[in-house]
């Protein structure tokens, strides 16, 4: 009797449950009559290329066909209404209705549809030499798999133009050049796979939760129940290195990275790269593999989008880049004094900067930056107003991190003779006759003048010329004038300083930047030495040059990489006695005693997968490359994420918000 009880109270609790649930939510069951048909469809017999490339094999058989309806149908007469269908390939048909199925169905319904494939009626009766185009389907049936409502036909606007707002982005991935982006994206991983296989690198998947290091970004952390934190991986490069220590000859991935970093066209919060790493290996090992790797990617997929990698020639002019031939090697002291930043674009390789140390000319504003350099612009300006129209706007605070450049047109005699006096506030000029008879300068001529350091410690990067130069070539005229070619180049930098002042963060904007007694590394702080320059580690660290390259395209750093220290008393010198790291060994004990067991030399590099995808298809930023990108603040508009979480859920995790943060 009491087993009975039991029973009929859990019942009525049950009931009472399933009546509140029904209560609380306003959303009702929908009937199953109107929803089994959604989940009860045939296979497609082909696609819809497929049957255009061979319609004689197909006409007037029955053929059943999957995708959304393209276009709005269009009522032609009583019972005769056309539309179009776009299967999943992104390939459409049109289709002919006489019985009214398509009647009221809006744009995007998901459809299958049984029918026949007939040659159009042309206007003229003449079947002949037809092409894609000139085909329909005459329906039998359709099924109505889900239907659309009507977002699709409001935004037919940003369907035409390709740019969905970003909270639409599930309906500009349906557009066929999306869809095409993202396939070839693919292609070009399963080429790179395929390459990496041939040279029998191994590819191994790496943890995405690491601990908290100091490798340079800003981190994501991840808090646990415990009051810990992981942090989720800027790269994998310590674990790929302790692979190296674990006998692991090649290895690579594609690797998911994070960086709480600011937002730019070519960087995102998560990133995909390319990662790998050789043992007994050195940079020249890494640098061959990468050349193959990208030229041949580059040879397979630059057609399509009638480009071909190019680099220059010992001479300074361009030069195709064949497979098996190396691409060009620039110092670091090179692209900085003569194109102002790490990354030049070499598309405009004529377009570079002076110094005029040689006439004697300083700059004396600040004696940490002796150096007078300029850009001259030949005939680059009429008058007054075709120079401020042009490259006057080149010259606004907000674009440089320190100082502006000076800019001077030369219109008039006058000017011609004396364009060195607009300098006088931040230079000296001991023989200005002697400089004009060599610089030649004409009426139209442009010089834009700026300080920088000494050859042999450049570290403000990019210089204010440097970036002056990027602003350049970011404008419609400036390509116009120095760009030589719109194919891709290339060239490796090389002879990095391996470390570098830490800049101290000044509370307003200041024209020179202000360097602390504290160094950082360059890239980061597991890349080797150069052996010449080894005995300035305790000296002149400064000095020193590391065995680091990156490989530069189009102005854009596409990947570096570097030989790293295999030595554990050495890494651990570099730790604590240079970049001061007090707690080393509960950062980076991990890897020191992996060094400390037997890690043979190794060197690896990685690829902004990404970056290098958006070159190749000529996108202007990584965005257009991702399925699903974040906003230039970091958010995911579609999932409205980074999100709040409610407070109960964060006490478990030692975490509470100040004060109205949350708000």
């Amino acid at each position: 009797m009491l087993s009975s009880i039991k029973v009929l109270s859990r019942r009525r609790n049950f009931h009472n449950c399933a009546k509140l649930f029904n209560s609380v939510n306003n959303v009702t069951l929908p009937r199953k009559e109107l929803t089994k048909d959604k989940f009860i469809f045939d296979k497609d017999t082909h696609t819809i290329d497929q049957i255009i490339k061979d319609p004689v094999s197909f006409e007037n058989t029955e053929i059943k066909l999957s995708g959304w309806l393209d276009k709005k149908p269009k009522k032609i007469g009583k019972n005769l209404i056309f539309s179009t269908l776009r299967d999943s390939h992104g390939d459409t048909i049109q289709l002919v209705d006489s019985e009214s199925m398509l009647k009221n169905r809006n744009v995007e319904d998901v459809l299958q549809i049984t029918g026949k494939l007939s040659i159009k009626k042309q206007a003229n009766g003449n079947n002949n030499n037809a092409n894609r185009n000139e085909y329909e389907i005459k329906l039998q049936n359709i099924n109505i798999l889900n239907m659309s409502n009507k977002t699709p036909a409001q935004l037919k606007d940003q369907k035409l133009t390709g740019v969905y707002p970003p909270e639409y982005r599930v309906l500009q991935l349906r557009l066929p050049s999306q869809q095409l982006m993202l396939k070839q994206k693919n292609e070009v991983s399963k080429l790179l796979r395929g390459l990496l296989d041939q040279e029998q690198f191994v590819e191994i998947e790496t943890p995405v939760l690491f601990k908290p290091t100091p490798e340079g970004a800003r981190e994501f952390l991840v808090p646990t129940r415990s009051g810990k934190f992981y942090a989720l991986t800027q790269s994998p490069q310590q674990y790929k290195q302790m692979l190296i220590a674990g006998g692991i000859p090649k290895y690579f991935q594609f690797a998911k990275c994070f960086r709480d970093e600011d937002m730019r066209k070519d960087r995102q919060p998560e990133f995909t790269q390319l990662d790998l790493e050789m043992g007994f290996a050195n940079g020249e090992d890494v640098m061959k593999v990468i050349q193959n790797l990208i030229s041949k990617t580059w040879l397979k997929f630059g057609p399509m989008f009638g480009r071909k990698l190019m680099t220059l020639d010992n001479a300074g002019s361009l030069r195709d880049v064949e497979i098996g031939s190396d691409v060009y090697r620039m110092s670091y002291k090179e692209a900085m004094t003569k194109y102002g930043i790490d990354k030049p674009d070499l598309r405009a390789p004529d377009l570079k900067i002076e110094s005029l140390k040689e006439f004697n000319v300083h700059s004396y504003q600040n004696l940490d930056f002796p150096v007078f350099e300029v850009i001259i612009i030949r005939n680059g300006a009429k008058s007054l107003e075709d120079y401020q129209n042009n490259w006057g706007n080149l010259l606004k605070k907000d674009d440089y991190p320190n100082r502006v450049p000076i800019g001077v047109p030369i219109l008039s005699e006058t000017q011609q003779e004396n364009w060195f006096e607009s300098f006088s506030e931040i230079a000296t000029f001991e023989n200005p006759k002697l400089l004009n008879k060599s610089l030649k300068l004409q009426k139209g001529d442009i010089v834009f003048g700026s300080s920088r350091e000494p050859d042999n410690a450049i570290f403000e990067n990019p210089t204010p010329l440097g970036r002056l130069r990027q602003l350049i070539l970011s404008t419609t005229e400036g390509q116009k004038m120095f760009y030589k070619t719109n194919n891709d180049v290339a060239t490796w930098v090389v002879d990095f300083p391996l470390f570098s002042p830490v800049v101290a963060q000044a509370n307003k904007r200041t024209d020179y930047p202000h360097y602390q007694n504290q160094l950082s590394s360059t890239h980061h702080p597991f890349t080797m030495a150069k052996l010449d320059d080894y005995n300035k580690l305790t000296t002149h660290p400064l000095q020193v040059k590391g065995q680091h390259y990156d490989f530069v395209m189009n102005g854009v750093e596409l990947g570096g990489g570097s030989t790293r220290v295999h030595d554990p008393q050495l890494q651990d010198f570099i730790f604590e006695d240079i970049l001061k790291i007090d707690n080393a060994k509960e950062l980076f004990g991990h890897l020191l005693e992996a060094l400390a067991i037997g890690t043979p030399p190794h060197a690896g590099f990685a690829i902004g997968f990404e970056r290098m995808c958006a070159m190749l298809f000529g996108r202007e930023s990584i965005r257009d490359v991702l399925a699903f990108p974040k906003s230039v603040s970091g958010v995911d508009l579609v999932t409205k994420s980074p999100a709040y979480v409610e407070e109960n859920v964060l006490k478990p995790y030692h975490i509470k918000y100040l004060n109205n943060d949350k708000e």
